[in-house]
């Protein structure tokens, strides 16, 4: 028996007005954009569990359009069909986006996507972009995700390291996103092998406002301890103590699992109180 225990959080930060990222935990959605801010936290058991953060891109309301479309049309899916599940909800999301494009007179949107997919015991990442999906076990912590990133490319070719991508002036500029004509690009998600999980992994998925401000040395630390509440609570203070310069959202959720004795045990000593 499996059993994800997790939490999600969104905020504005302390420079923007308003937040243009979104999130989805299994069918949970930030459906109205005027909301700045937003925690949800709570516990699965078994069977399929889809989540995600996009981080929405654009002027006036642009950005709250583009990541809401996207975490719109995103689906659960078995294992078995992940990809395509997860192929055709990017190529849904990014035609409609490039709809509202074309009815606002060409004027730009988009959005990146990270996503973690999870069945039982099973889980795969997909992402297009450079929000991230980080995963912890054992006390290693990785980043699952690939950026889709000009600075990427640069780290990539040896020209700069990771830590002068962090202050580089092009450290913003992604090279893939939905909101791109089919004529301009073909989007080609990342996705990681199928991972087999383990009794106390934990991932993370954010998107850059909490990256840019704080580092994954920082991040690694505050996922050691503490709840997903507690942590997506910690990691969101300290992006806003180093500036908060952008939206930032996180979702945490950590995996347990534990045979039919162990779980029987539990529930006995929950009814017994």
């Amino acid at each position: 028996m499996t059993k994800l225990t997790y939490a999600v959080r969104t905020h504005q930060g302390r420079v923007r007005e308003n937040n243009e990222d979104n999130f989805y935990w299994n069918g949970t959605i930030r459906s109205d954009v005027n909301e700045n801010q937003m925690f949800y936290k709570g516990t699965e058991h078994d069977g399929s569990t889809l989540a995600a953060v996009c981080d929405g891109m654009g002027g006036e309301a642009q950005g709250e359009l583009a990541s809401l479309i996207a975490v719109q049309k995103l689906k659960p899916s078995s294992m078995k069909t992940v990809r395509e599940t997860a192929l055709a909800s990017i190529r849904e999301a990014n035609a409609e986006i490039c709809n509202e494009i074309e009815k606002n007179n060409g004027k730009r949107m988009g959005t990146t996507l990270a996503a973690l997919y999870i069945e039982d015991d099973k889980a795969v990442c997909c992402n297009v972009g450079d929000s991230r999906v980080y995963w912890m076990r054992d006390g290693k912590f990785e980043q699952l995700s690939v950026d889709h990133s000009r600075v990427q490319q640069l780290i990539a070719m040896g020209l700069i390291t990771k830590e002068e991508a962090r202050t580089h002036k092009s450290r913003h500029v992604i090279t893939q996103y939905l909101g791109i004509f089919e004529e301009e690009m073909v989007i080609e998600p990342a996705f990681t092998d199928e991972i087999c999980l383990k009794d106390g992994d934990l991932f993370l998925l954010c998107s850059d406002g909490l990256t840019d401000m704080v580092t994954d040395e920082e991040i690694a630390e505050i996922l050691k301890s503490g709840s997903p509440e507690e942590q997506t609570d910690r990691l969101v203070k300290r992006a806003l103590e180093h500036g908060g310069r952008d939206n930032v959202t996180v979702i945490v959720c950590q995996f347990e699992k534990k045979g039919v004795g162990a779980w029987l045990k539990g529930l006995k000593k929950s009814l017994a109180h």
